[in-house]
């Protein structure tokens, strides 16, 4: 039998992924991650945009024009928000956002075992009021093995308690859940990577329901050997503290801290629960304690409520927080969102306008970073090959070319901008 394993999303699905990968191999069985020829497709998707809707239905269709006699396991949060769209003869089985390696590993038992198990159209929901053939209770799944990959994505927790008004999210996957800390210092303690991502749906609520905070992680985690690095988070989890926690337990000056939005009034109609002015005391702070820290964030352009003016507000804001790099997103209507019942969407072609002009600064912004690190001499992890260099990341997240072995963690400096990043050459 041969597994095939599609991730559509985001850092936690791919922990899922992994997860499923691990579990599946303890039973003498290889899945292989990525799209290729296969038996039987796991397919797991992602809806925090329609796009993304979308794209996680069009598999279906590719996987059976690889083999139309395929079995397709559908699990993640577009499948939990709408199952039906994925109705189809070669889906066999369609589950939800929790608990997906036991759904998995329960429907390919019933295949090895050609146990059908109603297998048709099976559909497991993890929500109130849903058709259901199991109750499973919510909780934060781990990762159950060591990771194949050159960096090990630790999930510390799931769910999400914001309900920004524009967001999904948190109707599929739940409140936040979080392992316990000794949990994730054991998984770390596994991993045969040599660095690892801590990563959520929003590891800012770390801690909370255990009577945790994050920074008791960081201070638990501060022995593990391997390179540290955290994924994305919300600013109010910046502090003096967890900054110089992050600095002793050695973790990467790199900071993803979703924004959103540089204008005050379209942060209120997000419902996200802070200020311009209080995201820009954070930058200050982490630049206190890292002058050459990487700050990168999320903006979604063109949210019902966002006027010329306020758009041009969060333009300057970019420029005034001086990001090392932005990921835009144009606003996408969810069905179910406070936004979508509330708002009237801007007219398309006025949010793509609005997009390139953040993207153009988001270019020149990037340039400026590189040109900040110029000279400096950094520890670069060397994952992979690219254009006929080997590549990888300074602890800021600079992108580095050069021709030191791969996996390794080489000391470079770094001499000239080329792509995407720069010119390492090994220092010696």
């Amino acid at each position: 039998m041969i597994i095939g394993i599609v991730t559509l999303g985001c850092k936690v699905n791919q922990c899922e992924s992994a997860a499923i990968a691990a579990a599946l191999q303890e039973k003498n069985l290889y899945a292989s991650e990525g799209f290729g020829p296969a038996d039987v497709y796991i397919l797991n998707t992602c809806s925090v945009t329609a796009e993304a809707d979308r794209k996680s239905r069009q598999y279906i269709t590719k996987m059976i024009k690889q083999n139309k006699n395929c079995k397709i396991i559908v699990i993640g949060c577009s499948s939990q928000n709408d199952a039906d769209k994925f109705k189809n003869p070669n889906v066999i089985a369609i589950g939800g956002t929790v608990d997906k390696t036991r759904f998995v590993c329960k429907i390919i038992d019933c295949l090895l075992n050609n146990n059908e198990y109603s297998i048709t159209y099976d559909i497991v929901f993890y929500r109130k009021n849903s058709q259901k053939t199991e109750e499973y209770v919510g909780f934060c799944e781990k990762n159950s093995a060591k990771s194949n990959k050159t960096r090990a994505f630790i999930k510390i927790q799931d769910g999400c308690n914001r309900f920004c008004s524009y967001c999904i999210i948190p109707y599929l996957r739940g409140r936040s859940k979080s392992r316990t800390i000794n949990d994730i210092k054991q998984e770390c303690e596994r991993t045969d990577s040599m660095e690892i991502v801590l990563t959520g749906i929003d590891i800012s609520a770390y801690g909370y329901d255990l009577g945790k905070r994050p920074v008791d992680l960081l201070y638990a985690l501060s022995d593990i050997k391997a390179r540290k690095r955290l994924g994305s988070f919300e600013c109010e989890m910046i502090d003096d503290e967890f900054l110089s926690a992050m600095k002793s337990g050695g973790f990467c000056p790199h900071f993803h801290m979703s924004l959103q939005s540089g204008s005050d009034a379209v942060l209120k109609s997000m419902n996200r629960h802070y200020t311009a002015d209080f995201y820009y005391e954070k930058v200050r702070l982490i630049r206190k304690h890292f002058p050459l820290a990487g700050i990168t964030t999320d903006v979604i352009v063109g949210f019902p409520t966002e006027t010329n003016e306020n758009f041009d507000e969060t333009c300057e804001f970019v420029k005034r927080c001086e990001f090392s790099d932005i990921h835009v997103f144009p606003y996408s209507s969810r069905t179910g969102t406070v936004a979508s019942k509330k708002y009237t969407a801007l007219p398309k072609g006025l949010i793509n306008d609005r997009k390139k002009v953040l993207l153009d600064i988001k270019k020149s912004l990037h340039d400026d970073f590189l040109q900040k690190n110029l000279g400096t001499i950094s520890d670069v992890y060397v994952e992979d090959r690219e254009n006929g260099f080997n590549v990888g990341y300074t602890p800021n997240y600079i992108k580095v070319y050069s021709d030191a072995p791969c996996g390794t963690i080489a000391p470079m400096q770094l001499d000239k901008p080329y792509g995407d990043g720069i010119i390492g050459s090994i220092e010696h």
